[in-house]
């Protein structure tokens, strides 16, 4: 699935003149969407069963979660970025526009979801 999705975020940042690298590119931007549906997640975990984290610890595990899934992201999706634009290149055009349509979905929705929980379960400590 999120080899799809890299296939998809690469050629929409390919079509942008200043990108001289959108496989990069399109790797980070996966791993920081898959990041934050893993922290969003974690946080409606922290609200519905009242847990008391530490900010300090928090802001570790964030890090090392980014980090672990950036690291999972380089072998699977950046290392093979030509088997992947070969492999969905062949695919017609109307799959081509299915999977572009799921790619917005994709980021919309995390950052929807992001946004609704950020807004309605964190609660500011003045």
């Amino acid at each position: 699935m999120f080899k799809e999705l890299y296939f998809h975020l690469y050629g929409s940042l390919k079509k942008v003149k200043t990108n001289d690298n959108p496989g990069f590119n399109a790797f980070i931007g996966i791993s920081f969407f898959q990041c934050m549906n893993i922290l969003t997640l974690l946080r409606i975990a922290k609200y519905f069963f009242t847990l008391d984290i530490p900010k300090s610890t928090a802001v570790y595990s964030g890090i090392f979660i980014y980090v672990s899934i950036t690291a999972v992201n380089f072998f699977s999706l950046f290392r093979k970025r030509n088997e992947i634009i070969k492999k969905f290149g062949e695919y017609s055009i109307a799959r081509r526009n299915k999977g572009k349509l799921y790619l917005w979905l994709y980021m919309l929705a995390t950052i929807a979801l992001f946004m609704y929980v950020l807004i309605n379960l964190v609660t500011p400590k003045y």
